[in-house]
């Protein structure tokens, strides 16, 4: 029973034991087959990511043609003419020059861009504010002449027409004294004159002395004007004196006018600097034609002297720049148009348009191209 109740218990177990092993090798085909799975995918996912950045990658945007260009604004010297908050608003009117004609965004400003529009201060700046205080004093010196010349014109016309008729004055007294001279010789010579004629030649003497008086009066009073004459031709000479002097000095530390770079830009996207302007105006056409060079135009218009591309200032309208014929087309050549090839037309279809909104047709047709 024993033996027995042993065998039957060893048979039973065998026999479980039997029934059980296919499950047992159905399990490791079953975990052997989701590990083959879980490799296939990670091995599919790292391909996907590995060539996904090839194959729905597109050509990179131009800076000012595709998107816009990211500036900040750096440091504004204050020995400029204008405070960090106006230089700002220039600038912004500068980015419309462009902007308002080509017709979408080409600039945007960012604080934290690399590409700085900033300062430099060095002798331009200087001699322009020394060449506007020449010109204050010329103009001051023209308003001054002028008003003296005019001066100096009404005292000279006062003085010859009083000359004159002193001078009328003279010469009929001279004529009368030596009338009156001859007729007490005459009367001296004959004898002596008669009570009568005595009388006649004592009034006449008192007349001519009078006259005489009045003469040197009037000679006085001619010098006095004379002097006036003199003095406002002498400060006429002073006040040129003064101008020559300080264009002179000009001169000596300048030397004679000569352009000289306004501002410049610093290729690829890293800077304008800015080393000379006047006022507002000035400043925004030297940021327009220096964003044009950050643009990619790179050459200056050569016959159009009201572009803003054009190499000196001058035939520009600074109040109101515009983009001329010639400067449009120097940033159509800058920034030609590149169709898409068809595979960028793919991807782009791809990658720019949510799934929601995809066409099997549009696909097809981007496909078949």
């Amino acid at each position: 029973m024993l033996f027995a109740s042993l065998e039957n218990t060893h048979r039973v177990t065998y026999s479980g034991l039997r029934k059980r092993m296919p499950k047992t090798t159905s399990s490791i085909s079953h975990i052997a087959r989701i590990i083959t799975l879980i490799l296939f995918g990670v091995a599919c996912v790292g391909i996907e990511t590995i060539l996904s950045t090839r194959l729905f990658s597109l050509p990179a945007p131009r800076p000012g043609c595709d998107v816009p260009i990211y500036w900040s604004l750096g440091d504004i010297d204050p020995r400029f003419p204008l405070d960090r908050k106006t230089f700002l608003r220039t600038a912004f009117e500068a980015e419309a020059v462009w902007e308002k004609q080509v017709g979408h965004a080409l600039f945007t400003y960012d604080p934290e861009a690399s590409f700085v529009v900033t300062t430099a201060f060095d002798d331009r700046q200087q001699m322009t504010y020394e060449t506007r205080s020449l010109e204050n004093k010329i103009s001051r010196y023209e308003q001054t002449a002028n008003a003296l010349k005019k001066t100096y014109d009404d005292l000279k016309a006062a003085f010859e027409r009083d000359q004159s008729a002193l001078d009328r004055r003279i010469k009929d007294f001279q004529k009368r004294l030596s009338a009156y001279n001859a007729d007490v010789s005459r009367l001296n010579v004959s004898g002596g004159a008669s009570q009568s004629e005595y009388a006649s030649l004592e009034n006449r003497r008192s007349s001519l002395e009078k006259e005489q008086k009045s003469i040197d009066t009037e000679s006085k009073k001619l010098n006095e004007k004379a002097g006036k004459v003199n003095a406002a031709a002498g400060q006429i000479n002073t006040e040129a004196k003064t101008v020559n002097r300080n264009l002179s000095d000009y001169r000596q530390k300048y030397g004679e006018p000569k352009p000289f770079i306004e501002g410049l830009y610093e290729s690829p996207l890293k800077s304008i600097t800015i080393y000379q302007f006047e006022g507002t105006d000035d400043l925004r056409l030297v940021l327009a034609h220096e964003l044009g060079h950050a643009l990619g135009i790179q050459e200056h218009t050569q016959d159009d002297q009201g572009a803003v591309m054009y190499a000196t200032m001058g035939g520009q309208d600074l109040t109101r720049p515009a983009l001329t014929r010639s400067d449009i087309d120097a940033y159509a050549a800058a920034c030609p148009t590149i169709p898409d090839s068809p595979r960028d037309a793919f991807v782009r279809y791809i990658v720019t348009t949510p799934w929601e909104k995809m066409s099997l047709d549009e696909l097809l047709s981007l496909l078949r191209r």
